[in-house]
């Protein structure tokens, strides 16, 4: 089994992959991890991908995608690879549920302000400075799949998605909870 968790920046993607991976003792893919090594022209090592320290430091992160396109393609293909052949699997990722029809995807929904508080806490930032990132990272990301996909993200949520959790008032416990029982259901039929 593959699952595929998708969402915007701060809806718990990392979070979620980490405690179910553990949860169900499966391996634990992070792409912004092989992005990382893609960016530093590193061999990708699917074994090396711990979660990342957040994604607000990543703020040069849409500077990098913006001068060469060919990183997000290039992950993207790794990706597709990947689910080819591996199983017991779970990949935090802003794209697969897009562009495969593999696994169960499932999409975290987290409005803005609630992202944005996250953010602010995590990272010691002003809730101010933190709504301003989660804006400008929205809006890049639904240019950038767009442009290279064609598909808009965050968008046809029910056609894309076998499950979408709401994360807002829901601990990260909570979360994993949820997405467990939800995979246990499907696992019965």
């Amino acid at each position: 089994m593959q699952i595929l968790i998708c969402g915007f920046s701060g809806s718990g993607k990392s979070y979620l992959a980490e405690n179910l991976g553990k949860k169900i003792k499966y391996k634990v893919i992070h792409s912004s991890a092989i992005f990382k090594q893609l960016q530093a022209k590193q061999k990708v090592d699917f074994s090396k991908t711990n979660m990342n320290k957040g994604w607000y430091e990543l703020s040069n992160f849409d500077n990098v995608r913006k001068k060469d396109e060919s990183l997000d393609k290039c992950l993207d293909k790794h990706l597709l690879e990947l689910i080819k052949k591996e199983k017991n699997i779970i990949i935090d990722s802003w794209t697969l549920p897009y562009l495969t029809k593999k696994g169960i995807r499932i999409w975290l929904i987290a409005g803005k302000e609630e992202r944005a508080k996250r953010l602010s806490l995590r990272d010691k930032i002003s809730y101010k400075e933190a709504i301003d990132v989660v804006k400008k990272k929205d809006a890049f990301s639904i240019k950038q799949y767009k442009k290279l996909y064609g598909f808009k993200f965050g968008t046809n949520l029910r056609t894309t998605f076998d499950y979408r959790i709401n994360t807002n008032r829901l601990t990260i416990p909570g979360v994993c909870d949820e997405a467990y029982r939800l995979i246990k259901e499907r696992l019965k039929k």
